[in-house]
């Protein structure tokens, strides 16, 4: 079985401006003793063994030990409530890495599965501004920053990401999270934050 997705990305992580698991790829400590950090997708197209996942929105939000390399981590998945029975399961099938790529190498990170839920989720896009909002739980918009006088967003290149090898960087404009359920609650505001686009297959 083959799949394919395409599309953007944002996560804002409670280190401060720049986070050092991505300058030392999750093999030094983050700023602080726990990483409270909210992976986000939008689908503009992929596809799953002939299941079609245009369209549809995805966060996982992790906590995890200060460095994220050597694995631990707790993730609560939060899944488009719009996708019908075959796109969950099929979407689900990837993003736990069953299916190969590169959440593969992210699910042997994972020592906790807190839950999946199916929930309304928006994920828009308007210049140099990524926001991702599930009503009630989560909140996260992220701003690329500039140099002064620049009309290029910073970036860092050659590093080791999921995502891709370059990374615009950003602050969050907002990262609010509480979920009662899971006993987990962050405002990562101000903190560090990236987005790209992103194109994954297997």
């Amino acid at each position: 079985m083959s799949w394919e997705l395409r599309g953007e990305y944002l996560e804002n992580c409670n280190c401060d401006i720049l986070c050092p698991c991505i300058t030392s790829s999750m093999q030094g400590p983050a700023d602080y003793e726990r990483c409270y950090v909210p992976l986000a997708m939008h689908i503009s197209e992929g596809h799953s063994d002939g299941v079609r996942l245009d369209g549809l929105n995805a966060v996982l939000v992790v906590d995890s030990p200060a460095i994220m390399g050597q694995g631990g981590w707790r993730v609560a998945v939060y899944l488009d409530e719009r996708a019908d029975e075959q796109q969950r399961e099929a979407l689900g099938a990837v993003l736990s890495g069953a299916m190969g790529g590169p959440p593969e190498m992210l699910a042997g990170l994972v020592g906790e599965q807190l839950g999946v839920k199916f929930v309304p989720i928006s994920f828009s896009s308007d210049g140099d501004r990524r926001r991702v909002e599930v009503p009630g739980i989560m909140e996260f918009e992220v701003e690329g920053l500039r140099a002064p006088d620049s009309p290029a967003v910073m970036e860092i290149v050659n590093v080791f990401h999921p995502m891709g090898s370059n990374l615009p960087i950003a602050r969050g404009v907002t990262g609010r999270y509480n979920d009662p359920d899971y006993g987990l609650s962050f405002d990562n505001t101000g903190k560090n934050g990236h987005f790209r686009e992103f194109a994954w297959q297997a």
